[in-house]
């Protein structure tokens, strides 16, 4: 077959690209009208990065970073954010109008042998080519990743545009085209490992392609040249030279977004840093299981058709018995995972927790699962037009020939069902009008102490309404990234600074204890616990926050009612959620707001409301062991003197407890370890162990305020009034400005005989 007569095959006429045109644009409306409002969870982290409200804590994902940027730089943030949904949409739908011409590419090439039905220009291929386009549009994994502009759906259209440019070569030829798909190739290889691999299929494709035409299944388009005429020294350079590029790219976006400080890293390491990221994406993408699963529904299938292919569309041979019997396996495997089936997809439906974690490597499966569907039907559907167009005395008859396009429209119509998703939806408005209503309670305050779980959104919509608010994680480790996101909410030199980048915990306890009016311009969502151990008054509690200033009664009152109408809302929707399967980071949000207003709403004595909604929150246990995990991890990696300082800075004297034996019996004497001993016994009621073990801290530290103010409150406690007041007088002369100690003097002095 010359070029001209394999191109006059392949190439795509006006009513090809009018087709692709047409499922963009439904796709596009179909994204547009189904997406979840706001920002999907998954880029709540990536999105601040990007809007430079946070630094990265990793190198990928650089050129989404690289864009994104641009578009903050350009449009500020509330336009931004706004772009960025819709952006999301309108990839989707390049991608599936690319998986069509990809297709329809794919099916006339691969058909050389096929004769010269015009059945399959005219409709076999079109048909297929669009039943792929539909079956990718459905998916599950690319509904998600098309909810806002992600890296992964930048990644699958870089994809999408090479394989389609290779396929456009195969036909037309054409150096420079070529050469492109090499640099394109290497830009995305420095993107993600995989790329390797798509490189390796790419020449392994040209290689088997070469095979099938000196092996006689088909015919040398005059495009397709011996491998050993390959400009392979251009090529070679050519793609290492992008991946050169695309590396200092990633290197660079990610140190000027901070991330090299932020991580503690050097400037002249981070190339070789960059190597260890790379290969922690690969095997971060999915655990083994999800690599079983991948290869056995997606990738050997898919190689095992196109092995079959070319003679199953043969024009000389019918197909054999067994052969089709594989295909028809291949078509079962690949049709289970369409989205039609929802139980044979468990491994793929929810994005994180689940056995494969890479969105990227989930949009590959669904497009070998698609091609696969595809490339079985179309051969079927031909085998029947061959056989009632030639045979005619055994027709098979109109119904035979129908089969296979009419599983296939079903397979699109089933899986399409599914998309429509009112549950997620509510529960993303509700996660929505819940960090509007947390802003709303929160003006005038520039921090909120919080449980770390909605930070990144809350930076984000206070950003673009203008208000200067900035979430404290109460949770953050000692990680180096950590603490630098916790200093940065600090100019350079202040003792807050310091304070914070040794924990948020010790920093509430230091403006809440010891900062003159510390607490005026701040909001808690935790923390509580401090003031019932102090035996301070209690913080105003509106809906979701608390503050000691800044609240009067009637918005106390209106941001409880709109609490209550939330937790209405939440309650009226838990039922349903059973039948949904919304990704594990919308149902943590989800829950981390039912939580939020069932606390509070016990703090406002609303017992009744609060236990509606634990008994409803089915992952509020998950969500805690969560919490209790990290907690856990953190200590689990420190000595027990280093856990003990961490425990103390955190006042969780439970920990304390934990790991003080340990240091005391190395220094019996140990101020810091007895201290953590006293403080746990004070808070468990046992007055007499707390008093023993708190005065030791007082054999080397004599003149310590907060020992002997802690002192004063036992001895009180035990009736040592006369001790009590002692303590109390000693902690004022070192403290005089301490409104806390203040008071335990009061206390100590009414009490004293």
């Amino acid at each position: 077959m010359s070029r001209i007569e394999l191109e006059s095959r392949t190439r795509l006429g006006a009513k090809d690209y009018i087709v692709a045109s047409v499922l963009g644009v439904l796709a596009f409306v179909a994204f547009g009208a189904l997406s979840l409002p706001g920002l999907d969870p998954a880029q709540w982290e990536e999105t601040a990065v990007a809007a430079q409200l946070i630094p990265p804590r990793d190198v990928f994902p650089g050129f989404w970073r690289i864009l994104a940027s641009l578009i903050f730089s350009a449009l500020g943030f509330s336009k931004a954010l706004h772009v960025l949904s819709v952006s999301g949409a309108v990839v989707g739908g390049v991608i599936v109008a690319l998986t069509y011409v990809l297709v329809c590419r794919l099916l006339r090439g691969l058909a050389q042998s096929a004769g010269d039905f015009k059945v399959w220009n005219g409709f076999i291929s079109t048909f297929f080519a669009a039943i792929a386009a539909v079956l990718v549009a459905v998916a599950d994994p690319v509904w998600r990743m098309v909810q806002t502009f992600s890296p992964e759906c930048l990644m699958l259209f870089m994809l999408l545009a090479a394989v389609n440019m290779w396929l456009k070569w195969l036909g037309q030829g054409g150096t420079w085209r070529l050469y492109a798909i090499v640099a394109l190739m290497g830009l995305l290889a420095a993107e993600t490992p995989f790329a390797f691999v798509f490189c390796f299929v790419f020449l392994f494709g040209y290689f088997r392609l070469w095979r099938h035409v000196v092996d006689g299944y088909s015919r040398a388009p005059d495009a397709l040249v011996d491998p050993e005429c390959l400009p392979r020294w251009r090529m070679f350079f050519l793609f290492w030279g992008a991946l050169g590029l695309g590396v200092w790219l990633n290197a660079s976006i990610f140190a000027r977004l901070g991330g090299v400080d932020a991580n503690g890293w050097d400037l002249a390491d981070l190339y070789f840093r960059y190597g260890f990221c790379y290969l922690r994406s690969l095997g971060s993408a999915a655990s083994w299981l999800g690599w079983v699963l991948g290869l056995g529904f997606s990738i050997i299938p898919l190689f095992v058709v196109f092995h079959l292919f070319p003679e199953a569309v043969s024009d000389e041979r019918q197909m054999e018995f067994r052969k089709g019997v594989i295909l028809v396996f291949m078509f079962i495997l690949a049709a289970l995972q369409t989205g039609a089936f929802p139980v044979a997809t468990f491994w793929i439906q929810v994005r994180t927790g689940a056995a494969v974690s890479s969105g990227f490597l989930l949009g590959i499966f669904v497009l070998c699962e698609a091609l696969v569907v595809t490339l079985v039907g179309a051969a079927f559907t031909f085998e029947c037009q061959r056989v009632y167009l030639r045979e005619e005395d055994e027709r098979p008859g109109i119904k035979l020939r129908a089969l296979v396009p009419v599983l296939a429209v079903a397979l699109c119509a089933l899986a399409a069902v599914r998309l429509p998703r009112p549950v997620e939806i509510e529960m993303k408005k509700i996660v929505r009008d819940a960090l509007e209503e947390t802003l709303v309670e929160c003006e005038g305050a520039k921090w909120l102490f919080t449980d770390g779980h909605l930070d990144n959104p809350l930076r984000l919509m206070a950003a673009a309404k203008g208000q200067d608010l900035k979430p404290l994680n109460m949770m953050s480790g000692e990680g180096r990234w950590e603490s630098s996101v916790r200093m940065s909410n600090f100019p350079y030199g202040s003792a807050d600074r310091d304070v914070a980048a040794t924990g948020i915990p010790l920093l509430l306890r230091t403006w809440c204890c010891e900062k003159p009016n510390g607490m005026d311009e701040a909001a808690l969502q935790l923390g509580f616990e401090l003031w019932k151990r102090e035996n301070k008054p209690m913080p105003t509690v509106s809906g979701f926050v608390a503050r000691e200033k800044g609240f009067d009664g009637e918005a106390v009152k209106r941001g409880a009612a709109a609490a209550e109408k939330l937790a209405e809302r939440i309650l009226e929707l838990s039922p349903r959620l059973k039948d949904a399967h919304p990704s594990n980071l919308l149902m943590d949000a989800f829950s981390s707001v039912s939580w939020r207003i069932s606390r509070l709403a016990r703090m406002r004595n609303n017992e009744d409301l609060a236990d509606k909604l634990d008994a409803a929150n089915t992952a509020l246990k998950r969500l805690l062991t969560l919490v209790e995990y990290e907690r856990q991890r953190t200590f689990m990696q420190l000595t027990p003197w280093e856990g003990l300082l961490l425990a103390l800075r955190r006042a969780d004297f439970v920990e304390a407890m934990r790991l003080a034996p340990a240091v005391l019996r190395m220094d019996p004497e140990n101020p810091e370890a007895n201290f953590g001993m006293g403080m746990g016994f004070l808070k468990d009621n046992k007055y007499e162990d707390a008093k023993t073990y708190l005065e030791r801290c007082l054999v080397r530290r004599p003149d310590e305020p907060v020992v002997m103010n802690n002192l004063s409150i036992i001895c009180r406690k035990l009736k040592m009034y006369d001790e009590a007041l002692d303590y109390a007088k000693r902690a004022i002369i070192l403290l005089p400005d301490s409104p806390e100690v203040k008071q335990t003097l009061q206390d100590a002095t009414d009490k004293a005989p």
